[in-house]
């Protein structure tokens, strides 16, 4: 197994950083200050040749050790860098007092700070009181020289040993030279290529596109997934045979420059090694060769992202033909973007099968298999691990073609994939090739996330916080916000290069390291990064040097307080993450502040603690606290003497009630997320001290909004509380001495923005809030006028509102870039304002506007092209709105695609032309609305509750997918002009229209219907003929109509598509209905609550791929018919309530049958015969049947024989889970 590199550099240069920045600090002592410069330059000496040292590690044993010593080093010179930074934050934190509650602020803007400390220092509090444990952290001067000393001698040793490798200064970051030298051609061996045919074409048809925007397609994907196999095979495409003048292939194996990819194209053009290494001669020829002919450039393996080199290359290639395409290999999306505007083909991995076929061809000879049916089972569990990638696929497969042992391919699935023969694991070699490629940051950064599990999601912005906290990311001094953009540009990187995958694209990024790419980061973590499970701790623990451990993870499944006795060796680690839904003990937690006193980052997310340990103060290295998740109800005061702590997660703490006072001490506190904590009702005295905060998603104001101006950092998300208890407004005094409030927003960078005159629910709109002390409406419109955001907000929400009018911001280009629009319960409003300018807004919603009578074209804005983004529109519950009138502009709402009017009673009409491109339209609860306009584009309508007219006018719906009709009471016929041309319709459902006798008779001319419902008709007592032309038909669902007695005769004849077949509640059927035998394509049968139902039809034995069949109180029902027993396909059974039953038919042929369930059946005695003889009968549950429990009891029943072998049993009121070795071993013999 290959040993896994050391990475060093970065944290050698974010010592070197800190050390410069520590040696200009004015605070310095002279002498500490000249030891620190030793150190520095140390370390100058070291880092000029340590890239080197990182490249011949792989090689050289001797030079990995010399890192290790180094690495040893350097975590002891930054621990101890920690501990003398700290010093003078904790003699800060000794003297400052949090200020009182009486404690008045004057004047919000002018000082702030300068009056905030004047003030604090007036105030009489209780002392900071810092506990023996952090005392005794504060090291002398003389303590703190002997180590510092220790330091630079240790240092002195390692760079003396220098000498002995003659290591090369590299002062810039240089490509690796340990990347193999991999030359591509066009040439290709179709026999070992499977599952690339729709690749294949969609390249093809892109080259022979005449579009200017594909004249580069770049293809995308990790290593090993077979770009370059694909590119091979379009370049030998028969389709492009004679499209091309000129086919040319260029490797760019090792590197890029303009001249070398003249040289190679030259050569290729003219099948000879070209001579000249002059730029003028190699374009002139280039030119001539080239001008006036159509060609296709294959560039495979690009690795370069340099935007210059690339501008000047695409200038040269300008002299072609229309026609000519430039076709890219890359491992990196960066690459791809500077190269090409049009979007990139991502290549997927293979299919399983194709991997399959690939991973036989290689493993044995032709049809050799069938010789060796033991080996298959395990080849397919081995191609799990190859996860789509075809060489993993032809590496592992070459592995095995000489052995025909099943030890020996036990062994390699069991195994992981590095654990193989290195100079046989050309799978290690390809992705370790991306791995050498990063830059030294990228490679720790990568290499922290092998902490997390095995397709574990991790969230972008936690990430890059605990990067930062725990010193992976580096930055020109300690600028924290520089930090976090070097973060995310760290993340892009990594996402770029395919070490991330994206899983979730909203606000919250989510991701995961796909599967082979992890193996890659558990192989280069090496012995600073652990993660311990709780099924295998003593094999991860063992053997292993558990001071070298920097970095650890705990994952425990189960409810438990106690942490592994092991981990509490690696007394070094800075950071520890804990994936476990158990408690933490009090005792546990005191454990880790005790042990791990240099701990930075700590992440207790999703446990189940609920009180946090006062000791927690003690961890004063801590940058990084992660509570989210958890059942806590309030924090311990000394929460407070964290001073260096910069990220607090409380997210989704729904039973935090409080935050402590001192949590205002934290200076350097830059994110305090408190989103979702739903019970926090107040943020503590003097929150706006805090003035360092990026991140605040909740602000409760109090009665003054001006301090929000203090916070002038905030980013992302902010969601402002009850506003209703703003009453004062501290007004500033402005140049011109008038005085004016705000704006307090405009200058945060924030893209969502919620303002809650309550907490979001109209019902707690005056918590916390007394009659005297409401906002009154006038004050509200003066307040929200200073709340304009800026420029750059992209959702933005006003619950609550209690003015008569909205903001003159809203109209305007205050917020231009605005996507998303929410109006809640603004019930005083009167007009809407002007949102139709607004460019790029997709997404309105306005509900519980009590007070707007109309809305009219004061709403477009007067826009020529109102609402020219809107894709989805809401409007709900206008109790007093009579009129939408036209918007003034046929050419309103263009793009519009979702419109849902609900819950205005008193709404007559709406706009007679627009929405040319809608697509879904839900009118409901609007019962005086009898028109509505036509809509070409219209696929899916659902009317609910309206008047019975409205359904005339939705004719000439050709376009119709998906219609509803829901509680019409009225309506007693559906007009045939509603589904006259609806040819395309494959979804009908009819639903709580009690008076609706029939559905019209011209529903067999709707051939393309796939799914019916017809539910809670009461009055329904037929349904037309024409239901037997319905040949698309694949779902039928009849509910509650009691009148209904029959489906129309021979109906189910003629539904050959019919798949699933659903009566419940249809007191008038006293049989299925005739002709069931001949849908032979029926899957699903289930009949349920059909009291007078006395029998099935016979010939069910014909509904050959029936799967389930599920009969649920049918009192009359007192046979099943024999044809029950031939369902060989049937998977699941289920008879309950069902008295007059005797007995169920046969079952030994249910050879497919994995589900049996029988519940109140008291006459049927004993089990169905053959039973004992279903292999594949996972589930058995017999409930409220006396006489058949009794023979089914435990060891002691009759039939206890017959079912033994089932896994799972729930027998009576006691469930009986089969052995589990019983169980795996059934499983594996299968």
């Amino acid at each position: 197994m290959e040993v896994a590199s050391l990475i060093v550099s970065p944290l050698l240069q974010v010592i070197y950083e800190k050390l410069a920045s520590y040696v200009n600090g004015v605070e310095t002592p002279k002498v500490q200050k000249k030891n620190i410069k030793k150190l520095q330059d140390k370390l100058f000496i070291i880092q000029a040749v340590i890239q080197d040292a990182e490249e011949r590690q792989l090689k050289d044993n001797r030079v990995q050790i010399w890192l290790s010593k180094l690495r040893d080093a350097a975590y002891d010179a930054d621990d101890l860098l920690d501990e003398i930074t700290t010093q003078p934050l904790l003699r800060r934190s000794l003297k400052q007092r949090v200020p009182s509650e009486s404690w008045k602020w004057k004047d919000p803007v002018k000082d702030q700070l300068r009056r905030i400390q004047s003030s604090i220092s007036k105030e009489t509090r209780r002392q900071v009181r810092i506990t023996s444990f952090a005392i005794q952290s504060i090291l002398s001067s003389f303590e703190m020289r002997r180590k510092l000393t220790d330091i630079i001698e240790r240092l002195d040793d390692i760079a003396r040993e220098m000498s002995a490798f003659s290591f090369k200064d590299v002062v810039a970051y240089k490509r690796s030279d340990t990347r193999e030298k991999r030359v591509t051609g066009p040439d290709v061996d179709e026999s070992q290529v499977h599952g690339r045919a729709e690749d294949v074409k969609k390249i093809v048809d892109l080259l022979l596109s005449s579009g200017a925007d594909t004249w580069v397609i770049p293809i995308v994907g990790i290593g090993g997934i077979g770009k370059t196999t694909l590119a091979q095979l379009v370049y030998n495409d028969p389709r492009l045979d004679g499209h091309f003048d000129k086919k040319i292939w260029v490797s760019l194996y090792d590197s890029f420059s303009t001249k070398r990819l003249l040289t190679e194209i030259l050569d290729c053009l003219t099948e000879h090694k070209c001579e000249s290494s002059q730029m003028g001669v190699l374009q002139s020829k280039l030119r001539g060769s080239l001008y006036g002919k159509r060609y296709l450039l294959v560039m495979d393996d690009m690795w370069a992202d340099d935007q210059e080199e690339w501008d000047k290359v695409r200038s040269l290639l300008r002299c072609r033909a229309e026609g000519s395409k430039i076709m890219v290999t890359t491992r990196t999306e960066r690459v791809a973007s500077i190269m090409s505007n049009a979007p990139s083909h991502l290549l997927e991995g293979l299919a399983k099968d194709d991997c399959w076929t690939l991973f036989k061809q290689q493993a044995f000879a032709y049809g050799e298999e069938n010789d060796f049916p033991n080996l298959l089972p395990i080849g397919l569990r081995i191609i799990d691990k190859c996860q789509g990638v075809p060489l993993a696929a032809k590496v592992l497969g070459g592995l095995l073609r000489s052995k025909r042992e099943e030890d020996e391919w036990l062994r390699l699935q069991e195994s992981d994939l590095w654990s193989l023969d290195t100079g046989e694991n050309r799978i290690l070699s390809v992705l370790r090739l991306s791995f050498n490629h990063l830059p030294s940051n990228l490679k720790r950064c990568f290499a922290y996330c092998a902490i997390y599990p095995r397709n574990y999601h991790l969230n972008k912005e936690k990430l890059i916080q605990q990067w930062i906290a725990g010193g992976l990311v580096q930055s020109a001094g300690d600028n924290l916000h520089m930090l976090e953009q070097m973060g995310n540009e760290c993340f892009n990187d990594l996402l770029d290069m395919s070490f991330f995958q994206l899983t979730s694209s909203s606000d919250a990024v989510e991701f995961k390291i796909p599967s082979l790419i992890y193996d890659l980061a558990k192989l280069i973590a090496g012995k600073e990064f652990l993660t311990i499970e709780n099924s295998d701790q003593p094999q991860v623990v063992t053997g292993r040097n558990l001071a070298e451990t920097r970095y650890a993870l705990v994952e425990n499944n189960f409810r438990s307080s106690l942490l592994p006795k092991a981990l509490f060796k690696a007394h070094k680690l800075c950071s520890l993450n804990f994936l476990s839904s158990g408690d933490i003990s009090m005792e546990a937690q005191r454990n880790i502040v005790q042990c791990f006193r240099h701990l930075k980052i700590l992440n207790l997310s999703g446990s189940g603690i609920e009180r946090l340990h006062r000791s927690i103060g003690d961890l004063i290295y801590l940058r990084y606290l992660d509570l989210s998740n958890t059942p806590l109800q309030t924090l311990p005061e000394t929460i407070g003497h964290l001073c260096n702590l910069r990220t607090l997660d409380l997210s989704g703490c729904t039973n935090l009630l409080e935050l402590p006072g001192e949590i205002v001490k934290l200076v350097n506190l830059m994110h305090l997320n408190v989103k979702d904590c739903t019970r926090l009702a107040s943020l503590p005295a003097f929150w706006w001290s805090m003035v360092s905060l990026r991140t605040l998603p909740i602000v409760i104001p109090g009665k003054n909004i001006a301090m929000l101006d203090c916070l002038k950092d905030l980013q992302g998300e902010l969601k402002i509380k009850y506003l209703v208890n703003c009453t004062d407004f501290a007004l500033k005094v402005g140049p011109d001495g008038i005085k004016y409030a705000g704006p307090f927003l405009k200058h945060l960078q924030l893209h969502t923005l919620d303002l809650f005159w309550g907490d979001g629910g109209e019902d707690k709109l005056n918590r916390n809030t007394s009659r005297q002390t409401r906002q009154p409406g006038h004050d509200s419109q003066r307040l929200i006028r200073e709340l304009c955001p800026s420029p750059n907000i992209r959702r933005l929400s006003i619950n609550g509102y209690l003015g008569r009018q909205l903001p003159g911001w809203m109209k305007s280009d205050a917020i231009h870039n605005l996507t998303v629009l929410e109006l809640i319960n603004c019930k005083s409003v009167e007009t809407l304002p002007m949102l139709g300018q607004l460019p790029v807004l997709k997404c309105l919603n306005i509900q519980g506007m009590d007070n707007v009578v109309k809305i009219d074209n004061e709403f477009s804005g007067g826009a020529m092209w109102p609402f020219p983004s809107l894709n989805e529109l809401t409007l709900q519950d206008f109790p007093e709105l009579r009129t939408w009138e036209d918007m003034g502009s046929t050419e309103a709402f263009p793009c519009l695609k979702k419109l849902s009017i609900m819950n205005c009673p008193l709404l007559k009409t709406m706009p007679s032309f627009g929405f040319p491109c809608l697509k879904r339209l839900s009118v409901m609860k609007c019962p005086l609305l009898k028109t509505m306009p036509s809509f070409p584009t219209l696929q899916h309508l659902m009317l609910q509750d309206c008047d019975p007219l409205l359904l005339r006018s939705a004719a000439d719906l050709r376009t119709l997918l998906t219609l509803v009709i829901d509680s019409f009471c009225e309506l007693d016929f559906i007009p045939k002009v509603l589904l006259e041309n609806c040819l395309f319709l494959v979804s009908l459902t009819v639903i709580s229209c009690p008076k609706l006798p029939t559905l019209p008779a011209n529903l067999g001319r709707v051939t393309a219907l796939r799914s019916l419902k017809i539910g809670w008709c009461e009055m329904l007592d037929s349904l037309p003929h024409g239901l037997a032309n319905l040949i698309s038909l694949e779902n039928l669902e009849i509910i509650e109509c009691p009148s209904l007695i029959a489906l129309p005769e021979q109906s189910l004849e003629r539904l050959s598509s019919l798949r699933s077949l659903s009566i419940e509640n249809c007191n008038g059927f006293t049989s299925l209905p005739r002709g069931m035998q001949h849908a032979t394509a029926l899957e699903r049968l289930t009949v349920m609550y059909c009291s007078n139902l006395a029998s099935l039809p016979d010939g069910l034995q014909n509904l050959l791929v029936l799967k389930s069949l599920t009969i649920l109180s049918c009192p009359d029902l007192a046979s099943l018919p024999d044809g029950v027993q031939h369902m060989k396909m049937l998977q699941n059974l289920e008879i309950r309530i069902c008295p007059k039953l005797m007995a169920l038919p046969k079952v030994k042929d249910l050879i497919s049958l994995r589900s049996l369930a029988i519940s109140d059946c008291q006459n049927i005695k004993s089990l169905p015969e053959g039973i004992e003889q279903l292999s594949e009968l996972q589930h058995l549950s017999i409930q409220d049947c006396p006489e058949l429990e009794k023979r089914c009891k435990e060891g002691k029943g009759e039939d206890w024989l017959k079912i033994s072998h089932i896994p799972y049993k729930h027998i009576g009121a006691i469930s009986v889970l089969q052995n589990r070795q019983d169980t795996a071993a059934s499983s594996s013999s299968s």
